[in-house]
C-alpha cells in the first residue's frame, strides 16, 4: 500500500480492527484444543485436535502482529 497516497493507519485503528479477531481465534482454537484432549467434556475429537492448535496459533500470530510497535 502506498502510504504517501493513502496515509498510514493509526495504531488505535489497527488495534480496533485486528485485536478482536485475534482474541476470537485464540479463544476458539484453545476451546477446540481442550475439547479434543478431553479436558472439557467427555468426547475426544481427532479433527479438533488438528484444527484447534492451528486456529489458536493464527490467533497468537495475528495478535503479535497487531500489538507489535513499528518505528
Amino acid at each position: 500500500m502506498n502510504q504517501d497516497r493513502y496515509g498510514a493507519r493509526s495504531r488505535r485503528q489497527k488495534l480496533l480492527l485486528g485485536l478482536p479477531p485475534a482474541l476470537l481465534l485464540l479463544v476458539v482454537g484453545g476451546y477446540w484444543t481442550l475439547l479434543s484432549w478431553g479436558v472439557i467434556g467427555d468426547t475426544k475429537s481427532e479433527t479438533f485436535s488438528i484444527i484447534g492448535p492451528i486456529i489458536a496459533g493464527f490467533g497468537v500470530a495475528l495478535g503479535w502482529v497487531v500489538l507489535q510497535r513499528r518505528p
